[in-house]
């Protein structure tokens, strides 16, 4: 059993500010959160930003894709839960100094260097968990330094193997997936799992009931990325 499991801020792991905010960020490391984490994806003039949408919708009632957007139009989004506040560029949060983060790489291949140099400029390879999709993604990623960890968010539960290989040191594992031969084959390959609570099919990701972390600690699971994470650090 881990006496103590990792606790990851899923989008900033609180109701209390926007999600994907520095303030949210902060509020999470502050009552319990070992990381947070927030997504990375791209505007139209290549600059990295965070964002968990392709669009705009959801968060700002803006229906442009990120993509189509210009930095300077993205950061003058404000929030529908709170208009005061705008996004964020990758380079805020890390000149902000708020960490420790765990990046989801919404996009990855030949953008991926953009990050790591921005990873690099504000000497943060010790402060970050590199998630990205891809076992090349997770191969340059260690080629471009050893000391950044690097998560393996799976497009399938059959590819563990292949990002053991490509040098992720932790395997992200849906809910659905879990199963004790898949945590046991991933430790024992030296790697840590972390699960992502509820699912995405569902609507649920991020929550799910206590009794089940329990269990997961009780398995040995390395760590949970959930939304709430006073309530779930009082349960561990």
């Amino acid at each position: 059993m881990i006496l103590n499991m990792v606790l990851i801020a899923h989008r900033g792991g609180t109701d209390k500010y926007p999600e994907l905010t520095i303030d949210a960020a902060r509020h999470s490391l502050e009552h319990g959160a070992d990381y947070v984490e927030m997504d990375i994806r791209f505007t139209k003039d290549g600059v990295p930003v965070i964002s968990h949408d392709d669009d705009a919708l959801k968060l700002f009632g803006n229906s442009a894709l990120i993509a189509d957007l210009t930095a300077e139009q993205f950061v003058a989004l404000n929030y529908v839960s709170d208009p005061s506040r705008r996004p964020h560029t990758l380079e805020e949060v890390l000149a902000s100094g708020v960490g420790p983060i765990l990046f989801h790489i919404k996009e990855g291949g030949e953008q991926l260097a953009r990050i790591l140099a921005f990873i690099r400029i504000h000497r943060y390879e010790e402060k970050v968990v590199m998630g990205v999709m891809s076992g090349l993604d997770a191969k340059d990623v260690k080629m471009f330094d050893e000391r950044i960890r690097v998560l393996a968010f799976m497009p399938s539960k059959d590819q563990a193997l292949e990002f053991i290989d490509s040098g992720a040191d932790i395997i992200r594992l849906w809910e659905e997936w879990v199963n004790e031969e898949l945590v046991r084959f991933v430790q024992q390959s030296g790697k840590q799992v972390w699960i992502m609570a509820g699912s995405s099919a569902k609507g649920t990701t991020g929550y799910t009931s206590p009794e089940q972390i329990l269990s997961w600690k009780q398995m040995g699971v390395n760590g949970v990325l959930v939304d709430k994470i006073e309530e779930t650090k009082v349960l561990l």
